[in-house]
């Protein structure tokens, strides 16, 4: 870990501010052969690195407690092993005079809005549909 580019850039305070990692005791979760445990041999030869990594951030110390952090080599299904976090983690009441929109739901323009959208989609396929050649991307 002596190496590690993620590391060295938290600790000098240039990404990530804030933010910490747990301690990490599991190999390598990049870059293996799809279907196996053997690190990449195609011709590229890149090195095993920790590129899937979880980060965390408290307001206080001692809010989130790290209980697990490690790898599953188990899952094979891509030339990276997915990681896994539990944390235990502090949970404070919040404030209910937080208004939680803007204001009062309107159903009626709700589904103005989904009818509009309907509409457009149905006629962007119908156009697609009748073209026997595309000159013209749209992008709305």
């Amino acid at each position: 870990m002596e190496h590690d580019q993620l590391s060295k850039e938290m600790k000098e305070g240039s990404i990530f501010k804030g933010f910490q990692e747990a301690p990490i005791h599991f190999f390598p979760t990049y870059k293996f052969d799809i279907g196996c445990d053997i690190y990449d041999t195609t011709s590229k030869q890149r090195t095993p690195s920790y590129t899937d990594r979880i980060l965390f951030r408290n307001r206080q110390a001692g809010d989130i407690k790290v209980v697990k952090y490690t790898s599953c080599s188990s899952i094979k299904t891509s030339d990276h092993r997915p990681v896994i976090g539990v944390f235990q983690v502090k949970l404070r009441p919040g404030r209910d005079t937080i208004p939680l929109g803007a204001g009062l739901f309107d159903r009626g323009l709700y589904l103005e809005g989904i009818r509009r959208r309907i509409s457009r989609e149905l006629k962007m396929r119908e156009a697609i549909k009748n073209q026997s050649s595309s000159a013209i991307c749209t992008i709305s």
